[in-house]
């Protein structure tokens, strides 16, 4: 039976049970029953009470019941002996079940050992800790200096376009194309603070990313992490990764095309929108249509309703707001002033040249143009990939959970400045916290890794514009097999 969750009594039964092993089969029985137990590093906890403090929100649930151990390691900064490991364990130590008790104890246990790649795991553990140790997780202090100084004088140049040549069509659209940069690549570096990447300490890294998410780009930094560290924990899942779930326009993934016709057919799930076509509507609501229209009310839905309701309703498992509650509903109110200043920033410098309603025209043609280089980019190294139930994985262990979800693009100057160097996306979902410069080297030993394991043909690099194509012909493919399934049922 799960254990009572009253301070005094939680507390003496851990202290009761916290030497007894637990098995696959104890753990299961007692998620069934409404506790939040996961494994790290062989050792048994429970993060019911936890949750609500965590700075990264109700992410770990998505963890309950299995092995958190990698995607732990991936999402904190916990090199042996540093002070993020010591830390951390802190904060665990009172959270403490007991050890995992190991070997084939019952059907839960042999459903792990044949979803899990045990010799790929020690291996990519052993590549994780060699690469901590040759100082591939050390950020180049200059190299995020000169990102975020050209996103800065591209926004100046900008304005001063406008300011000395006028407004007239050509330097407008000079002023677009320098404004369009500004933004992709601000989106770029507010990705390496929101991964902790780029200072030690936590609280600078979020500092900074508040203020290039905020300040720079006019978008909200609790919205980006709930959503981003799901898309991290369990990438391409259906039901948990925010940057799939989208079946009232667009139907991805085989299998999930096929169950959603199902559905459909069934009168349990509403479609209004022709999938068999999607490859063609793509290039209407699609690009043009994400950041304009889609970001900017995910946005304000979740700052607005955090701060005026205490809850935003926008996901099932919505953001662990008690972790900010604590301070009223200051920190969302703090976020729609920081978001604030970006429009009144472009107020002050565009509305002396353009009039408000020039400005207001400016901004919105930047986000369009700009959404076309985000959602290009940042879907194809998803989009044509593996797409389905986290129980449809035969393979969950973290490297080849990462692994067929994700591809790489080739490696290059344009390639990687382009891209933020997410091109290096196996490497990046791998090593989330690693700075982002050091993937080009990291990527040929990752190569060599799922290779010496026998898993090579995971191991996918495209090019660029290969991989974009590959965007819509998946998109037509997915489309096809629901129109099948449709008509078939």
């Amino acid at each position: 039976h799960p254990l009572p969750h009253c301070g005094v009594c939680v507390v003496m039964c851990r202290e009761r049970t916290v030497n007894e092993p637990l098995s696959w089969e104890q753990i299961d029985q007692e998620v069934t029953g409404g506790r939040k137990l996961l494994v790290l590093e062989g050792n048994v906890y429970d993060v019911g009470e936890w949750v609500h403090k965590h700075p990264g929100g109700k992410v770990l649930l998505s963890y309950v019941g299995e092995d958190a151990s990698d995607v732990y390691a991936a999402m904190h900064k916990v090199a042996e002996g540093s002070e993020g490991k010591k830390s951390l364990d802190k904060y665990l130590k009172p959270l403490l079940v007991g050890p995992l008790k190991t070997g084939k104890t019952g059907p839960k246990a042999e459903e792990h050992a044949a979803t899990h790649d045990a010799a790929l795991e020690k291996d990519f553990r052993k590549l994780r800790k060699d690469l901590e140790e040759a100082g591939m997780f050390k950020p180049k202090m200059w190299f995020y200096a000169m990102m975020l100084a050209h996103i800065i004088l591209l926004e100046v140049a900008g304005w001063a376009t406008l300011k000395f040549f006028g407004t007239g069509w050509v330097p407008y659209c000079a002023t677009v194309a320098m404004l369009v940069t500004a933004q992709a690549q601000a989106g770029w570096l507010q990705h390496d603070f929101g991964h902790l990447s780029v200072f030690k300490s936590r609280v600078w890294n979020l500092r900074m990313h508040r203020f290039v998410i905020l300040h720079l780009k006019a978008a909200s930094s609790a919205w980006w992490n709930y959503r981003h560290y799901l898309h991290h924990a369990k990438p391409n899942v259906a039901d948990t990764d925010p940057d799939i779930n989208m079946p009232y326009v667009f139907m991805l993934g085989d299998e999930m095309a096929k169950k959603w016709a199902h559905k459909q057919k069934e009168g349990k799930a509403k479609g209004f929108l022709p999938y068999d076509l999607q490859h063609v509507y793509w290039w209407v609501i699609g690009p043009p249509l994400l950041l304009p229209v889609y970001f900017h009310y995910e946005n304000l839905r979740f700052l607005i309703g955090n701060a005026v309701f205490g809850r935003s309703g926008m996901w099932k498992d919505s953001y662990s707001t008690k972790h900010y509650m604590r301070h009223g509903r200051v920190f969302f109110w703090k976020e729609l002033a920081w978001m604030a200043s970006f429009f009144f920033r472009w107020h002050f410098t565009y509305a002396p040249l353009l009039g408000v309603a020039g400005w207001i025209t400016l901004y919105m043609v930047v986000r369009t143009v700009e959404s076309h280089w985000f959602v290009w980019v940042t879907q194809m190294n998803h989009l044509s990939m593996d797409i389905n139930k986290y129980s449809g994985r035969l393979r969950r262990d973290w490297p080849s959970l990462q692994a067929v979800a994700t591809c790489n693009v080739d490696g290059g100057l344009f390639n990687d400045w382009f891209t933020g160097h997410l091109n290096y996306q196996i490497e990046h979902h791998l090593f989330p916290t690693m700075p982002r410069h050091n993937y080009a080297k990291v990527a040929p030993l990752v190569r060599d890794m799922f290779e010496r394991n026998g898993k090579g043909s995971d191991y996918i690099s495209k090019t660029l514009l290969g991989a974009m194509g590959d965007i819509v012909s998946s998109l037509e493919t997915y489309g096809s097999v629901w129109r099948e399934a449709y008509h078939e049922f």
